[in-house]
Parts: C-alpha cells; sequence; structure tokens
C-alpha cells in the first residue's frame, strides 16, 4: 500500500527533482514497519563542518550518477534493490549529503561531450566490445598477401598479441606447398596490380568493350589466384578472410559523366569486389574481409592513396619524408595531406578481423535481449501519457526497434520486461507502431508490477536459457543494478541510449554466420513453448504426454549440399546446455567428418502445439557416438529415449556389437550428463565413455515415428 500511496498521492514538490528517467514508483521513507523489514544502509562517520556546510547548497540531479552512487555505497545499491528506496539519488538528497557519503568515480558525464566514450569513438566504433565476456582470439595468424598486409605490421605487433607470420606473394605458384597446420586463420590478399595491369585505365574512353573485357579478365585473373588457395584451406578446415579492393574516391571521367560504367574506376572496383564476395562464398569456411568498408567509415581521403598514385596501386597513403634532391625540397607528404588515420585504419582491420572470428566461432553468443518500455522503445512514461501517437517513437526508438527486427530475423529471441499496466500498454501499442511492430514479435512478454529479477527468472525458466546468454535493457540504474546482483554474468546496457542500436546490431555476440529457416522462427516456437508449458502444469506427466500428440523423425544428412546441414551446423555451434562434448565444428570440418565415414543423424519434431523443426544432432563414428546435441525446446519430451533407440538400432543393423558413447562436462552442460545413464549405458573409467549394456531403456510410448 505504501508503493500505491507513493505513486497515486504525490507530495507537493518540496525535493528536489529526480533526474531525468529516474521512477519514483518506491516504498514510502516515512513508512517505519516497511524499513523495518531490511536493515538500512549502515551510516558513515560524521562529516566535518567544512563539508557539511558545503552540503547544504541544493544538488544538482543532472550531474547526479546514479550508477557511481551506488557502486560506491553498496550498503544503499541492496536497499535499493529490496525496494526500502526508491533510488541512490534519492538516499543522496534524504540521508547521503548529510553522512558525507562518497559520489563514487562517475563513468562518464552526465552531460556535455564528455560523454562519448572512446571505446565507441575509435575501433569500437564498427567492432563494439560492450557484449564481450571472455577474451577469445586466434592463437596464430598467416597473413598471406602483398606489400598492402605488410604495410599493417601485424606480423611485428597487433592488439591481441597473437602470433602472425606474414607469406610476401608475387605470382599465383608462390606458396602452394604452405603447410596450414599450425594455424587458426588465414587473411588472404591477392594484389590488385596482379589483376589490373597499370595501364589498364588508361585506354581509350570510346572503347567500352575493351573496359568490359579487362574486368573479366581481372575476374579470371583472380580466381585463378585464389582457387589452390581456397581448396587448400577447406581441405584443412582453415578459417579464411579474403581482403577485398578499396573503391577509388572519384570518377576520373568527369563528375558529370556516368557512375555505373566499367570505364570508370569507382565502378570497375566496386564491381570486382561483388565477384570476389560471391567466389569466395563458393568456399567453405572462407569470408571477405572489407577493408573497403573501413576505409569508407574513416573517410577515404585520410586513408585510400588514389589522389597521388595510380589506381591500380590501390592501397594507402605512403609514408614519404622529405625530398631534398630536387631544386626546390618538397616538404614531408603529412604537410600536403591529412594521413594521421593511417593507424586508425590498422586498428580497426585487426578489430574487424576479430570480430570476424568470434562470430565465425560463436563466442559469448547472445540469444534474448530483454528491454524495458518506458524511455527506451519509446519516449516517456507510457502510464502519464495523455496523447499517443507515432511521434513518440521518432529518433532513436525507431532506431532501436529496427534494430530489435533485425536480430528477431537473426534468431535471437525477443523479451519485454516492464513495470506498468498491461491492458495500458496493449491498448497503445498499436498507435504508435502502427503496425510496424507487434507484441506477438516478442517471445516473452512480462507486463506487471512484479520485479524485474523475478520476471526475468521466470523468462529463463521458459526460454531454457542461461544469464549469460542474455542482454538485459533498462533505463533506471536502479533495475539495471538490481539485474546485474542478481545476475552477474548477463550483459546489461541502457545508461548511453546512443550507443544501444550499434550495439546490438554490429557486436559479434549478436551474428552468425548464416541464416536458417528455425533460425527466424524460433520466436513463433517459444511462444507455442510457454502455452505448451501450461499446459504441462494443469495436467500429469501421462495425460499431458498423451494429449501432445508428439511425432519425431530420425534421418541421416549424407552430404554438406543436403539442405538441413547449415541448420544442423548451427545447432551443434550455438547450442551449451544438452551437447554431450561441447565441441564446435567449421562447415568444412563437418563435411570432412562425413566424407572419411562419419554419420550425421538429425530428427525433428511437431506436436499439437508447434512445429519445432530440425531439434538435435548426433554424430556417429563406426559404433561409438562421439555428440550429441539437442534443442532444450523438447527436453522433458522423451526424445531423446525414442532417438537413442531409433540410432542403435541403425548401428547394429550395420554390424556394430558394442556401442560406446563420449561425455565430456563443460561449465553448462548439467541437462545433457544423465542421458547415457537413463537409456542404458554404463560409464566407463572416469566417466568420459558410456558402454550400452543391453537395450536402449526408456518410455517413448507416446511418441509417433514419422521417419
Amino acid at each position: 500500500m505504501a508503493r500505491l500511496w507513493n505513486r497515486f498521492h504525490r507530495q507537493p514538490q518540496t525535493q528536489p527533482p529526480l533526474p531525468k528517467g529516474q521512477s519514483d514508483d518506491m516504498v514510502d521513507l516515512r513508512d517505519e514497519t516497511v524499513l523495518a523489514e531490511v536493515p538500512p544502509p549502515t551510516p558513515v562517520p560524521s562529516p566535518s563542518l567544512q563539508d557539511t556546510v558545503e552540503s547544504r547548497d541544493e544538488p544538482d540531479p543532472r550531474q547526479f550518477d546514479e550508477e557511481a552512487y551506488l557502486e560506491a555505497n553498496p550498503d544503499v545499491a541492496r536497499a535499493v534493490a529490496a525496494k526500502v528506496i526508491g533510488s541512490g539519488w534519492l538516499h543522496y538528497v534524504h540521508h547521503g549529503r548529510t553522512e558525507g557519503r562518497p559520489l563514487g568515480t562517475p563513468s562518464a558525464s552526465i552531460v556535455g561531450p564528455s560523454t562519448r566514450s572512446t571505446q565507441h569513438a575509435g575501433t569500437g566504433f564498427l567492432a563494439p566490445t560492450d557484449l564481450r565476456l571472455e577474451a577469445f582470439a586466434p592463437k596464430r595468424i598467416a597473413l598471406i598477401g602483398s606489400c598492402f598486409l605488410q604495410d599493417w605490421k601485424f606480423h611485428v605487433d597487433n592488439p591481441s598479441k597473437c602470433d602472425c607470420d606474414l607469406f610476401l606473394l608475387n605470382n599465383a605458384g608462390d606458396l602452394l606447398d604452405f603447410d596450414p597446420a599450425p594455424y587458426e586463420l588465414q587473411v588472404l590478399q591477392i594484389s590488385f596490380r596482379s589483376l589490373v595491369p597499370d595501364a589498364t585505365f588508361w585506354m581509350p574512353l570510346n572503347d567500352e568493350a575493351a573496359y568490359r573485357d579487362a574486368f573479366a579478365t581481372a575476374c579470371q585473373r583472380l580466381s585463378f589466384q585464389l582457387r589452390p588457395r581456397l581448396e587448400l584451406a577447406s581441405k584443412a578446415d582453415l578459417l579464411t578472410f579474403v581482403v577485398n579492393y578499396l573503391v577509388p574516391q572519384r570518377n576520373p571521367i568527369g563528375i558529370l559523366h556516368r557512375r555505373f560504367d566499367f570505364r570508370n574506376p569507382e565502378h570497375f572496383v566496386q564491381r570486382l569486389n561483388e565477384f570476389l564476395e560471391e567466389y569466395v562464398r563458393g568456399f567453405a569456411n572462407a569470408y571477405v574481409l572489407d577493408v573497403d568498408r573501413l576505409a569508407a567509415s574513416i573517410g577515404r581521403r585520410f586513408v585510400q592513396d588514389d589522389a597521388l598514385a595510380i589506381f591500380a596501386h590501390n592501397t594507402t597513403w605512403p609514408t614519404w619524408g622529405m625530398i631534398t634532391d630536387r631544386i626546390e625540397p618538397v616538404p614531408p607528404l603529412s604537410e600536403f595531406y591529412d594521413v594521421r588515420h593511417l593507424d586508425l585504419f590498422q586498428d580497426l582491420v585487426w578489430a574487424e578481423l576479430q570480430t570476424m572470428f568470434r562470430v565465425a566461432q560463436q563466442a559469448d553468443v547472445v540469444k534474448l535481449v530483454a528491454i524495458d518500455l518506458d524511455d527506451i522503445l519509446w519516449h516517456g512514461v507510457s502510464g502519464e501519457m495523455e496523447t499517443i501517437s507515432p511521434e513518440m517513437l521518432e529518433g532513436w526508438p525507431l532506431g532501436l526497434a529496427e534494430a530489435l527486427m533485425y536480430l528477431k530475423n537473426r534468431g535471437v529471441l525477443l523479451a519485454i520486461i516492464s513495470k506498468n499496466e498491461d491492458a495500458r500498454v496493449r491498448s497503445l501499442w498499436d498507435r504508435m507502431f502502427v503496425g510496424r511492430m507487434q507484441l506477438s514479435d516478442f517471445a516473452v512478454v512480462k507486463i506487471n508490477w512484479t520485479p524485474k529479477t523475478e520476471n526475468m527468472a521466470a523468462i529463463l525458466r521458459e526460454t531454457n536459457l542461461l544469464p549469460r546468454n542474455v542482454v538485459f535493457i533498462d533505463d533506471n540504474p536502479a533495475e539495471r543494478k538490481a539485474m546485474s546482483l542478481a545476475y552477474p554474468d548477463m550483459r546489461i546496457l541502457g545508461k548511453h541510449i546512443y550507443y544501444l542500436r550499434r550495439i546490438l546490431l554490429w557486436s559479434a555476440e549478436t551474428q552468425s554466420a548464416g541464416l536458417t529457416e528455425e533460425s527466424m522462427r524460433r520466436t513463433r516456437m517459444i511462444q507455442q513453448q510457454v502455452v505448451r508449458d501450461v499446459d504441462r502444469k494443469s495436467l500429469s506427466r501421462p495425460e499431458f504426454l498423451a494429449q501432445a500428440g508428439l511425432k519425431v523423425s530420425v534421418s541421416q544428412i549424407e552430404t554438406a549440399s543436403d539442405p538441413r546441414f547449415p541448420r544442423a551446423h548451427e545447432l551443434i555451434n550455438r547450442t551449451n546446455q544438452f551437447n554431450t562434448t561441447g565441441q564446435r565444428w567449421t562447415a568444412s570440418a563437418l563435411t570432412e567428418f562425413l566424407e572419411s565415414g562419419g554419420t550425421i543423424f538429425v530428427f525433428e519434431a511437431i506436436d499439437r502445439y508447434t512445429a519445432y523443426g530440425l531439434v538435435g544432432v548426433v554424430l556417429t563414428e563406426g559404433a561409438t557416438i562421439r555428440q550429441w546435441v539437442m534443442s532444450c525446446r523438447v527436453l522433458g519430451l522423451d526424445v531423446e529415449q525414442f532417438v537413442m533407440r531409433r540410432i542403435v538400432q541403425t548401428l547394429r543393423s550395420r554390424g556394430a556389437d558394442t556401442i560406446v558413447a563420449s561425455l565430456l562436462e563443460t561449465d553448462a552442460n548439467f541437462p545433457c550428463r544423465d542421458l547415457f545413464a537413463k537409456t542404458g549405458f554404463t560409464a566407463e573409467q572416469d566417466g568420459s565413455m558410456w558402454k550400452l549394456r543391453d537395450e536402449v531403456i526408456g518410455d517413448d510410448d507416446h511418441i509417433q515415428d514419422v521417419s
């Protein structure tokens, strides 16, 4: 009642105003029965007389850093999380000033230009690191290319202190005996000059066909030089990034002439980059390192040398010093052109390379983003709005909404955790978004007055996710602090709204190497799973399983060209909990596994609630179950017993006598540690290998085989 009283019967404005974005949804401080329930923050020694006199000055909420104050005063943070007091600001106003509480060290100023973070203004602009939990970089890299790669100096030093070996190429026959075994990554660059001779763009402009022929020849030369190296990398399962080319800054024919014309070097190089992208995509585990985009982001004039050198050179500014052996000495090049950003360009290349590596390896992957609504997805507090219109979304809220829709299509789940009236939000939603975003785009919606940490616990249960796979976004520092205390390894954002869109879209942790049909349908499947779990709680287990009408099919993937192969590969690399070994596979390694005699079993499930799609992958070699991966969406339905029975039948039909399975414990795979024990296997030695005693055990009569 105290909270309701304070919310709807506010006192006259006799206390300093709240900083913008902070909630006054708090316990009434005058209610001593409430305060008695949770120990108050411990007082600190009395301040000096001078401090007391200075503290009488009216505090400015715009200069108050809520997070810094809570960080410096943990007892206040605990009281805010327990709802004893609404925020650190209110504690400071009523108690902290007179107690001489430390304000803490602000992470950034609340106002003014110093709010801009160097983390986001430099290499972190295109490659944000806010969502990284652990350092993850290749141990050794092969740099194969021309002097363009040499100028990066990664083989001399680099920010990650990785071992980098530089191999300079002069022609297509070089390095065909290159040994890829010691490397986790190779960066491959083919000199532009080896594709396009110096005088290519000097041909008569009235011979357009000659320029088209030159482009076709460049493509042939590029594929001729790339093919042997990409084939070697594919066979060796070596992740490869191929460097593209810098697009010139101006049309040398003239600014009034056609831009999209092969006689224009701009268009020529753009089309060559398109060809490069398509060609590289034809090889497993190979991607384009887009240095052209990095140069454009900095500003081409600060990076590229085409204002000085021939187009065929296609590289960055040189660092020429003074030329003295002329009638008139020439000052250093830096006196004529701004070349200060060359170091930034090289750092951006390294940051992009690391981001791509993390995406390929699915490091610290984000599987769900949970957001607050007020002052996050729209301007203002919905409960206090008299008029509702789409204008409430203009600016950063609409940009954030668009980013969320991209994440949904990538397969990242969305959730809402908001302290609001559910009916009120649902009534105004369509008036604001006008059909652009639906509440049904969110897998889970929690709009109520329950503490947000409790709502988060429910979401984690309903989605079978770990806190480390979740990002929480809220405008209230007290809510962010409470969530971080409840879930220390959860990633939490919201203080700087202008960074949110970039972090969500551009971070490695929200990306994947490809899109699958199951990824894009993930939201609908989770929504139906929530409905299913409600029925599960209201019925006995036999009744629930009987009425679910579960159907499962078990089949095999024969080749990497099977349309289910990308989904199987994605499931192996994104699954942490029901993964018996935790091993990650590249697409080429999985292909090699198939070609060397391994078997990839996959299983799909459907019931009256939803079509779950491809939910499991089992890798076998001979009579050994090497790895078992299953989506947590079908946990508790006895699917694993059903599939185990079918796989064992298949292995025995091929002559297998003693069937064994591998189980390696990881930090996250608790749900699958009893898989083999409950299906009839016995642990051998240290428990890493299990042997099937006789027949598969388990009750799966409620499952219909539709293989």
